[in-house]
């Protein structure tokens, strides 16, 4: 079986050529996202918004209350009527005793 035939390892003068090479291609990349950047955020700044402003509306009031949370996976269990077991893990809640509210 014959080995493969292996290359001579380039001399430095060729590798140092190459690595410049590769650097700069990466400088200039970097320049153009940079200028594409700075024209994105020039963009943004000279907007004007035409008409009247609107005010945003205020968020939906949530309640102080946690959500409640399936045992086994810990994640919050979705809002509506909950089931025999965890819509995400599978856990059976009769396998725990129900938590004695506070208050």
């Amino acid at each position: 079986m014959r080995s493969p035939a292996r290359r001579s390892p380039p001399s430095d003068a060729e590798l140092h050529a190459r690595l410049a090479a590769r650097i700069e291609a990466l400088e200039d990349r970097v320049r153009q996202l940079e200028v594409r950047v700075r024209g994105g955020a020039v963009a943004r700044r000279v907007r004007v918004p035409v008409g009247p402003v609107r005010q945003k509306t205020a968020a939906p009031r949530t309640s102080n209350r946690p959500q409640p949370r399936c045992p086994g996976c810990t994640l919050e269990l979705p809002p509506g009527r909950k089931g025999e077991a965890c819509v995400w893990c599978g856990f059976q809640f009769d396998a725990v005793r129900s938590r004695k509210r506070k208050g």
